[in-house]
């Protein structure tokens, strides 16, 4: 019994986690990319997402939402531009500046993926019993703090468990 206790443990030491969480989490971008395949890259997509969600926005916010440097976000601009599925107008705050602005080409192939993967993921979780749906749930929240964090911050997920131990309930 205790070497399965120790296997178990094993598999859930945080590195160990760690390793499967990234696999896996590389995976299922891959199946989901497959599903409608484009010639955009991970990022050109995540560029376009952020767009499309709280443009119209300038290339130094951009970079911001991103975790970019300006020139690497500038880049992205200028493909995504180039495909057109955002189009550069003049920021009406600042005439020096321009902002980038999702096209209905961007905003529609956004939309026309987020369908086809969602549906792909509902018919997976819809498979689930209501236990395995919670935890799921639970994890996306995480994961969604994780994503969400900066460079040399203190994970919020780890400062929450940190703070709901020390605060009595």
């Amino acid at each position: 019994m205790s070497e399965v206790m120790s296997a178990h443990d094993e598999m859930s030491a945080p590195h160990m986690l760690a390793a499967r969480l990234r696999l896996s989490m590389v995976r299922l971008s891959r199946q989901l990319r497959r599903m409608d395949p484009s010639e955009l890259t991970i990022a050109q997509f995540s560029a376009l997402a952020t767009v499309v969600r709280s443009g119209p926005l300038g290339i130094g916010h951009l970079a911001e939402i991103e975790g970019l440097p300006s020139p690497a976000a500038t880049r992205l601009g200028d493909k995504l531009e180039a495909a057109g599925l955002v189009a550069r107008r003049m920021n009406p705050a600042d005439r020096r500046g321009v902002q980038l602005v999702a096209t209905a080409r961007g905003t529609e192939l956004l939309e026309r993926r987020a369908r086809i993967g969602n549906a792909w993921l509902a018919g997976h979780l819809n498979a689930l019993g209501s236990a395995d749906r919670l935890a799921l749930e639970r994890a996306v929240t995480l994961l969604e703090s994780f994503a969400t964090e900066r460079s040399g911050e203190t994970p919020a997920v780890a400062r929450d468990h940190h703070e709901s131990k020390e605060t009595p309930r």
